[in-house]
């Protein structure tokens, strides 16, 4: 149960480790702590994906930008014929932006509630809508250059 600490943030970590550390320690395992930790989990992630800047760029901006990096590459890569090593970057970036997605919206769902969560007016669900069309470009061009 104690390498759960590690799945939460590094700065979550060195402010709370310690203790939620020592909170494992006297605590039995049971079915409550094993739903718990997991939703801590989601829950200190999505804080921390929410407040993260890197350069002055929102982390929702900066997954846009990648997404048409990744377009680009694939535009530039199709004229110089790198078809297999193309097909199988394609199928790994639609695959990471489907579970980036998913745990998005589940992030969502806990954070703001199911019927917020499928609605597009909370920003998590904006997010997980926009890396799920990532993914469905990514695969497209995966089913077009592996034909």
């Amino acid at each position: 149960m104690k390498w759960f600490i590690y799945l939460y943030p590094k700065k979550w970590r060195e402010r709370y480790g310690d203790e939620l550390f020592e909170l494992l320690n006297h605590t039995d395992c049971s079915i409550k702590v094993v739903i718990d930790l997991p939703l801590g989990i989601i829950d200190a992630w999505k804080i921390e994906l929410h407040e993260k800047e890197i350069l002055g760029f929102r982390m929702s901006q900066i997954l846009l930008l990648v997404s048409l990096i990744n377009i680009y590459i694939i535009y530039r890569w199709i004229s110089l014929r790198e078809v297999i090593f193309l097909e199988q970057a394609a199928l790994i970036i639609a695959m990471l932006a489907f579970l980036l997605s998913v745990s998005v919206f589940i992030v969502s769902i806990f954070q703001e509630g199911i019927k917020n969560a499928f609605s597009a007016n909370s920003k998590l669900a904006r997010i997980s809508v926009g890396l799920f069309g990532v993914y469905a470009l990514s695969f497209t061009a995966f089913l077009v250059l592996a034909n």
